[in-house]
């Protein structure tokens, strides 16, 4: 046996071994990542953002009692049949499947949410070590997996985690077809992408903008236009496409209900988008760029230092724009859906993967101009973020259950599993009071007399108001009077005699 081919079979043997405990890491992480949130999904909804962690769990319940069906939407609290399609409901039909199996809804809708989050994980790594090698994915995966913010998120009654991990799908089955040329892999981001646009229109946007940069990475060496071509029209075109037929769809079904009417697609572009007043105004970027310090990015945002100086500090252009790529990604989603970002911590799950790999990777590369110690220094570099993102909201929902809510449970104790109940006075369309009763009824914003033409009063019992003060007959048809009952808010609704 020649020197050369001693020498060969070493490098062989090393890299496979590096290759293995890469593999390795990353498996007892995501291992670990998910035994941590396993006693978080017997923990009750009446935690942060209990409004969409109960609209979306209501949905997987209705489903799972009156049967799956896609192409309608039920959300019992515009009328016990009412019908609101938001996003395309795969993930709280995948939800009711386990309800059917006898699983709690709490915890279905969670182990949903986690699988989500795991698959995103999943893929999240497999980009990174694409992209940037070995210790920046087992970085990148640690953040990830151990971020205060994804501690509190990971196993929620949420679709955005299983939205985000469509929307990596749509980038690494998009960037294999790119370098290679596998149609499995144009299937694979092709479908992906669809799905992300119909399940969470909001996700996918902001991570286009990485196939981009992969599609410009591959004409560097490929010099392919037909692939760049086929992969944007299969992939981001079509799903556009989707997204706006189901939006329209969706619109046509809101626009019959007269308490719906206020969530079709033009009465929410000011809501979705922002206006440009807001952008102009420097103090409404602050909320956003403070949840990322706070929660993600470590103390006085060091991540985004370390983000930025990775940019610089690469060797290569082609490593440049794939790091700027990942920062970039990260705050496209707060400029394109400005409002959203700014009223609803939780839509940084949306862009929390760009934001941690742009993190990791630039700790990363800081690290390799501080030799020998790089391992140690990405070590330090993570811990100090972590540590510093430790928000005590996300680490209590994290850690803690709340208690059940009160007001469901002196509702639920006080009526019939049949009873339909009228809902005033407690803020615009949330779902927390009924969901957590577990009564269907009608919630009312202001009063809307039209109303009681599509629904029958006499169908209904109850009323509740969060407001002692609020005149509440004025929600009801002319003639019908409440009567008090022993709880708190609760009224019997009646005709008077004669």
């Amino acid at each position: 046996m020649s020197t050369t081919d001693t020498a060969a079979d070493k490098a062989v043997e090393e890299h496979s071994s590096r290759t293995g405990h890469a593999t390795a890491w990353l498996a007892g992480l995501i291992a670990v990542g998910t035994l941590i949130r396993i006693p978080q999904l017997w923990h009750g909804l009446n935690e942060m953002h209990a409004f969409r962690q109960t609209q979306t769990t209501y949905v997987a319940l209705e489903y799972a009692r009156r049967g799956i069906n896609l192409l309608h939407t039920p959300l019992p609290i515009f009328g016990p049949n009412s019908d609101v399609p938001m996003e395309f409901p795969l993930i709280q039909g995948m939800a009711a499947v386990l309800i059917r199996l006898g699983i709690n809804p709490d915890f279905a809708t969670r182990i949903v949410g986690l699988v989500g989050f795991q698959a995103a994980a999943i893929l999240l790594s497999l980009l990174v070590l694409r992209w940037h090698g070995r210790l920046a994915t087992i970085v990148v995966l640690a953040l990830f997996e151990f971020s205060p913010f994804g501690l509190a998120w990971g196993a929620a009654a949420l679709i955005d985690f299983p939205a985000v991990a469509l929307s990596l799908g749509m980038v690494v089955g998009l960037d294999a077809w790119f370098r290679t040329g596998s149609r499995m892999s144009l299937l694979l981001g092709a479908v992906s992408t669809w799905l992300a646009f119909l399940v969470k229109a909001t996700t996918p946007p902001p991570w286009c903008l990485l196939v981009a940069v992969s599609a410009a990475m591959t004409y560097l060496t490929a010099r392919s236009w037909r692939r760049i071509i086929t992969g944007f029209v299969a992939g981001p075109v079509i799903g556009v496409v989707a997204g706006l037929s189901w939006a329209r769809y969706a619109d046509a079904v809101k626009s019959r209900n007269p308490l719906t009417q206020f969530l079709t697609s033009a009465r929410l572009t000011d809501w979705n988008f922002g206006t440009f007043d807001q952008r102009l105004d420097p103090s409404a970027y602050w909320p956003v760029l403070h949840r990322v310090g706070s929660e993600i990015a470590g103390p006085l945002g060091l991540g985004l230092v370390f983000a930025v100086l990775g940019i610089i500090l690469v060797p290569t252009k082609l490593e440049r724009v794939r790091c700027a790529g990942w920062l970039a990604t990260a705050a496209m989603g707060p400029l394109l859906f400005f409002n959203l970002y700014y009223i609803h911590s939780y839509y940084l799950i949306g862009v929390f993967p760009a934001i941690v790999a742009s993190v990791g990777v630039g700790i990363t590369t800081v690290g390799q101009r501080i030799r020998p110690n790089i391992k140690l220094f990405a070590a330090a570099g993570s811990a100090i973020v972590v540590l510093g993102s430790a928000a005590p909201q996300d680490v209590r929902q994290w850690a803690t259950s709340h208690k059940s809510d009160p007001t469901g449970d002196r509702i639920r104790a006080a009526t019939r599993p049949d009873d339909l109940i009228v809902v005033v006075g407690c803020g615009w369309w949330d779902p927390q009071i009924l969901y957590f009763a577990d009564r269907r009824g009608l919630t009312f914003y202001e009063t809307n007399p039209e109303v009681w033409k599509r629904e029958s009063i006499n169908d209904y019992h109850y009323l509740f108001s969060c407001d002692p003060n609020l005149s509440v007959t004025r929600y009801l048809p002319a003639g019908h009077v409440v009567i008090p009952t022993s709880e708190p808010g609760l009224w019997r609704i009646a005709i008077p005699a004669g």
